[in-house]
């Protein structure tokens, strides 16, 4: 059975992170963690890792690289969504929304976001996932 969420106990909207890329891991932490209502709770690496923390850590968040090894973001999101299903997963890509943002929402993305994004809107999305699932 999953904990209790670690999230939001402190007012803020606890984010779990993953993609494989240790740069862009370190460069979301400092993005989130540069927002006083957002706080990194954890970080994957890959699919498997991503569906095991969300599991254990019960994020309000999750920006979910859909493209890592051992095994996709893109397949490991409908098992993040069973396992974690109060969590709002933003997907996040170097793909174009044209070619991945459909599959990412039919597989219960409630965002997506291209890399390159600006930081103040990586933030905003982060926020508006958590009060309305990105509507």
């Amino acid at each position: 059975m999953a904990s209790a969420p670690l999230s939001s106990s402190n007012g803020t909207i606890g984010v779990l992170i993953c993609d494989d890329v240790d740069a862009m891991r370190r460069l979301l932490r400092i993005v989130v963690e540069l927002s006083p209502s957002l706080h990194v709770v954890g970080e994957a690496a890959n699919g498997e890792e991503a569906v095991s923390q969300a599991l254990v850590l019960q994020p309000d968040v999750i920006l979910l690289d859909l493209s890592m090894p051992v095994r996709t973001g893109l397949d490991a999101l409908p098992e993040i969504r069973t396992v974690a299903p109060a969590a709002k997963v933003i997907a996040f890509s170097g793909l174009e929304e044209s070619v991945v943002g459909g599959l990412a929402r039919d597989a219960g993305a409630a965002l997506f976001l291209q890399k390159g994004a600006h930081p103040d809107a990586i933030a905003a999305a982060i926020v508006a996932a958590h009060r309305n699932g990105g509507t």
